[in-house]
This record gives C-alpha cells, structure tokens and sequence, in this order.
C-alpha cells in the first residue's frame, strides 16, 4: 500500500486543499482521486513523484448519444 494526495487546484493556479489516502496501486488511486476531485484540475502525488494530472471531464467528450430520425444513437454513428 502505498499513500497519495490529492491537490485540488484554485483557478489562481494555486494548490487549495488536499486530502491524502491510502492505495495498492497508482491506477485505483487514480480512480479514487477522480471521484474525489469532480470537476476541478488536480494533482494526484505519491511522496515526491507526480503520478497524474487530472483534468475536469470535458463537457464535449461526456455526451454518448444523440437523437437521429427520433432514435436514439451513439454519438458520431449517424
């Protein structure tokens, strides 16, 4: 088990709170830190070594499906 902190980013650019945890591996700490941070950028850190930049979800990216014809379809497939 290794310990990680998440370092919420201001829009100044600057740290503005953390909140540290325990994980077995860097992708689920990753996964944990996502959840906790939602749709603010971060930093995920284990000890002096940077594991990740998180970015917010992009608003783009988070539409699946759209209507075509009244039908509903994934997106991009119509």
């Amino acid at each position: 088990m290794a310990e990680y902190r998440a370092y919420l980013i201001g829009s100044d650019g600057h740290f503005k709170s953390s909140r540290s945890f325990v994980c077995d591996t860097d992708e689920n700490a990753i996964v944990w830190a996502k959840q906790m941070v939602g749709q603010q950028p971060a930093e995920l850190w284990s000890g002096t070594r940077l594991v990740e930049r998180l970015s917010p979800p992009d608003e783009k990216q988070a539409v699946s499906h759209e209507i075509h014809e009244g039908r509903l379809v994934p997106k991009g497939k119509t």
